[in-house]
């Protein structure tokens, strides 16, 4: 239940944050690309720890949609925002920077727990 109600409200806010009508303020630097980079790696993370394993792969590619069109969508249905590239690669670097460490660690897992097949047991000695 607490799961369910951390996704929602990661969700919430990562679509608030693409669809508000006006742009954050400018903090610093770079700012917006880092709330793109912090939001999208935030949701990755829920994700992972949220949905079930079949789902995963699913949602991953519905979030990858989102990260590629956010922008696009901004500046078509947003007057005062536009299109930025740079904010499309925040948005894919920050899933990148949590999924394809837990895939590399789900790829390690798998191969450890299966190489016991390929050990021979004491029975057979």
């Amino acid at each position: 239940m607490l799961r369910s109600v951390i996704f929602s409200l990661c969700a919430a806010a990562l679509l608030y944050g693409l669809f508000r009508e006006t742009p954050p303020p400018k903090l610093f630097d770079q700012s917006d690309k880092f709330g793109h980079l912090i939001g999208f790696a935030a949701m990755t993370f829920i994700a992972i720890w949220t949905i079930p394993r079949k789902y995963i792969a699913l949602f991953m590619v519905g979030l990858l949609a989102l990260a590629c069109s956010a922008e696009f969508l901004q500046e078509w249905l947003l007057p005062h925002r536009h299109f930025s590239l740079n904010d499309m690669y925040a948005n894919l670097t920050g899933i990148a920077i949590i999924l394809l460490p837990w895939i590399a660690w789900r790829i390690k897992l798998s191969f450890f727990l299966n190489s016991s097949k390929f050990l021979p047991s004491e029975k057979q000695q």
